[in-house]
Protein backbone atom coordinates (compact mmCIF):
# COMPACT_ATOMS: atom_id res chain seq x y z
CA UNK A 1 0.00 0.00 0.00
CA UNK A 2 0.67 3.51 -0.63
CA UNK A 3 0.58 5.93 2.18
CA UNK A 4 1.52 9.83 1.61
CA UNK A 5 1.51 12.45 4.52
CA UNK A 6 1.34 16.23 3.47
CA UNK A 7 1.76 18.95 6.20
CA UNK A 8 0.23 22.00 5.10
CA UNK A 9 -0.15 24.56 8.31
CA UNK A 10 -2.28 26.89 6.13
CA UNK A 11 -5.33 24.68 5.87
CA UNK A 12 -8.21 25.22 8.03
CA UNK A 13 -9.39 21.85 9.12
CA UNK A 14 -7.12 18.09 8.89
CA UNK A 15 -8.52 15.50 7.09
CA UNK A 16 -7.37 12.11 5.60
CA UNK A 17 -8.81 10.16 3.08
CA UNK A 18 -7.98 6.34 2.26
CA UNK A 19 -8.44 4.31 -0.72
CA UNK A 20 -8.46 0.93 -0.63
CA UNK A 21 -10.29 -2.37 -2.26
CA UNK A 22 -11.40 -4.03 0.69
CA UNK A 23 -11.93 -3.14 4.27
CA UNK A 24 -9.66 -5.55 6.55
CA UNK A 25 -10.10 -6.18 10.47
CA UNK A 26 -6.59 -4.37 10.84
CA UNK A 27 -7.11 -1.41 8.95
CA UNK A 28 -10.80 -1.01 10.83
CA UNK A 29 -9.05 -1.05 13.74
CA UNK A 30 -6.44 1.84 12.60
CA UNK A 31 -9.76 3.95 11.43
CA UNK A 32 -11.21 3.03 15.16
CA UNK A 33 -7.96 4.40 16.79
CA UNK A 34 -7.46 6.89 14.44
CA UNK A 35 -10.97 8.47 15.40
CA UNK A 36 -11.29 7.55 18.93
CA UNK A 37 -8.01 7.26 20.34
CA UNK A 38 -8.67 7.80 23.87
CA UNK A 39 -12.17 6.84 24.92
CA UNK A 40 -13.05 5.91 28.49
CA UNK A 41 -15.94 4.65 30.40
CA UNK A 42 -16.34 6.12 33.91
CA UNK A 43 -16.98 3.70 36.26
CA UNK A 44 -17.71 3.57 40.24
CA UNK A 45 -14.91 1.36 41.82
CA UNK A 46 -14.53 1.75 45.65
CA UNK A 47 -16.62 5.25 45.73
CA UNK A 48 -14.35 6.72 43.30
CA UNK A 49 -15.38 7.93 40.47
CA UNK A 50 -12.46 6.27 37.56
CA UNK A 51 -11.59 6.16 33.64
CA UNK A 52 -11.62 2.71 32.46
CA UNK A 53 -9.86 2.43 28.53
CA UNK A 54 -12.23 0.33 26.12
CA UNK A 55 -9.30 -1.05 25.41
CA UNK A 56 -8.51 -2.47 29.10
CA UNK A 57 -11.98 -4.02 29.23
CA UNK A 58 -12.66 -7.41 28.97
CA UNK A 59 -16.13 -7.83 29.48
CA UNK A 60 -19.56 -5.73 30.63
CA UNK A 61 -22.35 -7.47 32.31
CA UNK A 62 -25.53 -6.90 33.90
CA UNK A 63 -25.24 -7.26 37.71
CA UNK A 64 -27.44 -6.11 40.62
CA UNK A 65 -27.47 -2.80 40.49
CA UNK A 66 -26.16 -1.76 37.00
CA UNK A 67 -23.42 -3.30 35.20
CA UNK A 68 -20.25 -4.47 35.94
CA UNK A 69 -17.04 -3.75 34.18
CA UNK A 70 -14.51 -6.47 34.33
CA UNK A 71 -10.26 -5.77 32.98
CA UNK A 72 -7.38 -8.37 33.54
CA UNK A 73 -7.92 -8.09 37.01
CA UNK A 74 -10.44 -5.53 38.69
CA UNK A 75 -14.10 -4.99 38.71
CA UNK A 76 -16.05 -2.02 38.77
CA UNK A 77 -19.55 -0.62 38.66
CA UNK A 78 -21.13 1.58 35.95
CA UNK A 79 -24.88 2.72 36.23
CA UNK A 80 -26.39 2.86 33.19
CA UNK A 81 -28.33 0.65 31.28
CA UNK A 82 -26.77 -2.01 28.63
CA UNK A 83 -28.36 -0.90 25.86
CA UNK A 84 -27.43 2.66 26.42
CA UNK A 85 -23.94 1.46 26.41
CA UNK A 86 -23.90 -0.61 23.52
CA UNK A 87 -24.58 2.63 21.44
CA UNK A 88 -21.26 4.03 22.92
CA UNK A 89 -18.89 0.72 22.36
CA UNK A 90 -16.60 0.41 19.61
CA UNK A 91 -16.31 -2.09 17.10
CA UNK A 92 -14.40 -4.30 19.72
CA UNK A 93 -17.03 -5.21 21.20
CA UNK A 94 -19.50 -8.10 20.51
CA UNK A 95 -22.53 -9.11 22.25
CA UNK A 96 -22.78 -12.55 23.68
CA UNK A 97 -26.18 -11.78 25.25
CA UNK A 98 -28.70 -9.26 26.29
CA UNK A 99 -27.03 -9.32 29.48
CA UNK A 100 -23.24 -9.76 28.18
CA UNK A 101 -20.90 -7.76 25.88
CA UNK A 102 -17.07 -9.15 25.64
CA UNK A 103 -14.43 -7.64 24.03
CA UNK A 104 -13.10 -9.73 21.35
CA UNK A 105 -9.81 -8.41 21.13
CA UNK A 106 -9.39 -10.46 25.18
CA UNK A 107 -10.45 -13.85 23.46
CA UNK A 108 -8.09 -16.73 25.07
CA UNK A 109 -10.48 -19.25 23.39
CA UNK A 110 -13.85 -21.05 22.80
CA UNK A 111 -15.02 -23.67 24.36
CA UNK A 112 -17.94 -25.37 22.76
CA UNK A 113 -20.56 -27.29 25.01
CA UNK A 114 -21.88 -30.92 24.67
CA UNK A 115 -25.25 -29.28 24.50
CA UNK A 116 -24.09 -26.92 21.25
CA UNK A 117 -23.35 -23.78 22.76
CA UNK A 118 -20.58 -21.93 22.62
CA UNK A 119 -18.68 -20.03 26.02
CA UNK A 120 -16.11 -17.39 25.19
CA UNK A 121 -12.70 -17.51 27.24
CA UNK A 122 -11.27 -14.46 27.99
CA UNK A 123 -7.56 -14.34 28.76
CA UNK A 124 -8.99 -13.07 32.83
CA UNK A 125 -10.47 -16.84 32.51
CA UNK A 126 -13.88 -15.07 32.44
CA UNK A 127 -16.56 -17.52 30.83
CA UNK A 128 -19.49 -16.01 29.03
CA UNK A 129 -21.95 -17.74 27.54
CA UNK A 130 -22.92 -17.04 24.00
CA UNK A 131 -26.48 -17.24 23.55
CA UNK A 132 -27.90 -19.29 20.56
CA UNK A 133 -29.33 -16.22 18.41
CA UNK A 134 -25.43 -14.74 18.93
CA UNK A 135 -23.70 -17.33 17.54
CA UNK A 136 -23.49 -16.40 14.01
CA UNK A 137 -22.74 -12.63 15.16
CA UNK A 138 -19.91 -14.07 16.34
CA UNK A 139 -18.32 -16.49 14.21
CA UNK A 140 -18.92 -13.36 11.75
CA UNK A 141 -17.16 -11.08 13.62
CA UNK A 142 -14.13 -13.73 14.24
CA UNK A 143 -14.32 -14.60 10.27
CA UNK A 144 -15.48 -17.84 10.90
Amino acid sequence: MKINCHVDSSIKDEHAEIWVRKMTPKLADLLEYLNNNEQVLWCNCDNELVPVHYRDIFAIQTADHGLEVATANKRYQYRKPISVLKAQLTNDFVEASRSAIFNFKHIDHLELMDNGAIDVILKNQQRIPISRRKIKNLKARLGL
